[in-house]
């Protein structure tokens, strides 16, 4: 009873909680951090050190809600003692995605990162139709240990964890990734799951890094034939716009191929703001196409105005189509091995491709990170100083 009346005033909410979504393969932690009374509530999600606000966070009697508007996402609970229940949902190409949500007051306990794990490992994922590489990577970091998962097509963000004697688990929650990553070193073999959403789960093996190449470069996944690169595709206002309307003649161009539902997008995405900040009045345009979740262009536009907005992105963004990698492909004839979001076009004054770039390094990988922007920055660059056609 004491513990309602609080809740009802915003008392009982504010601090840490320990979030928890309940997987078929075990539970993903995540922290919620609260301040603020019921009628000005504020909320960040946290994997580890790596924080981000909740859009909103309201509270009604016995019940709280969790806006992640980035990605259409939610969580809805209701205060039991000391806990709180619910259901994580978020837009999906097959209708609403649950998952079971559950918290309790307090913080996750630290976790440091062993010697016999710190650093990186080659991995090859388990799939129905062979094995795939990764790199797993594990460190020290503010909150303890931390890492992530980087494949062909770029890093999976910031996952925090905990080890346990000879096993560690990593977990990454954002509203949209739904993936833990759960192993246990067999010899000099970590031999593990990675979980993603509710039920999938891969089997994974990983040895030490030798520093010998492990997977394949991002400028080499993807090919584009030799013609003009083309498209057309709607703007949000309904408007067709072309790959050879008078903006785009002569000049310097960039496709981003991205979601608003990816989070590895949204890394990008201020990374190209500033690159064309800086470049446009040098002949440089950009296009973002924008392959979404629900299929419905007022759903998808609504999203996709929130992302242009957040990030202050001055060039069009298109409503190309949906989410699934082989209907995408299918809008874009001229790129072959299409699989990745984002996926950065290069194009010259002539209208032709000169480089693919899958995927995206975030912050998270550090040095990897850095040589993407710089690699970015200087494509961008050697193509601004040919003269135009």
């Amino acid at each position: 009873m004491i513990a309602t009346l609080l809740l009802a005033v915003g008392v009982a909410l504010a601090g840490p909680w320990r979030g928890v979504l309940d997987l078929a393969g075990g539970s993903l932690r995540f922290g919620i951090e609260l301040e603020g009374r019921d009628t000005s509530l504020r909320g960040r999600l946290c994997n580890g050190s790596a924080c981000d606000p909740f859009s909103a966070v309201t509270a009604r009697g016995d019940s709280v809600f969790f806006e992640l508007a980035d990605f259409a996402a939610s969580i809805a609970a209701v205060h039991r003692g000391d806990s709180l229940v619910g259901v994580y949902r978020n837009v999906g190409n097959k209708g609403p995605r649950s998952i079971p949500f559950r918290a309790a007051v307090g913080r996750w306990p630290r976790s440091e990162a062993p010697a016999w794990l710190a650093g990186r490992w080659d991995a090859q994922f388990e799939g129905g139709f062979g094995t795939s590489p990764r790199v797993l990577v594990f460190d020290q970091g503010p909150a303890g240990l931390q890492g992530t998962v980087i494949g062909n097509a770029g890093d999976y963000s910031h996952f925090s964890g905990e080890v346990v004697r000879d096993s560690v688990t990593l977990h990454r929650f954002d509203g949209s990734f739904v993936y833990m990553l759960s192993a246990r070193l067999v010899g000099d073999t970590l031999r593990g799951i990675f979980h993603a959403g509710l039920r999938a789960q891969t089997p994974f093996s990983a040895v030490r890094s030798t520093g010998k190449p492990h997977l394949t470069p991002p400028t080499e996944v993807t090919k584009a034939d030799s013609a003009p690169f083309a498209f057309a595709f709607p703007d949000l206002e309904g408007r067709l716009v072309r790959s050879d309307d008078a903006r785009f003649r002569g000049k310097v161009l960039v496709v981003d191929i991205f979601g608003t539902w990816c989070p590895t997008c949204h890394e990008a995405a201020p990374v190209l703001a500033e690159l064309y900040r800086t470049r446009h009045s040098r002949g440089l345009e950009m296009v973002g196409l924008a392959y979404e979740v629900s299929g419905d262009p007022a759903v998808d536009g609504a999203l996709v105005r929130r992302y242009r907005d957040k990030f202050g992105l001055a060039f069009p963004l298109l409503l190309a189509g949906t989410n699934d990698v082989d209907a995408a492909a299918a809008t874009l004839p001229q790129l072959q091995g299409f699989t990745a979001f984002p996926t950065t076009l290069f194009i010259g004054r002539d209208g032709r491709v000169r480089k693919v770039h899958a995927g995206f390094y975030g912050p998270t990988t550090g040095p990897q990170h850095t040589a993407l922007v710089t690699e970015f920055t200087r494509t961008i660059d050697a193509l601004l100083a040919e003269p135009a056609p």
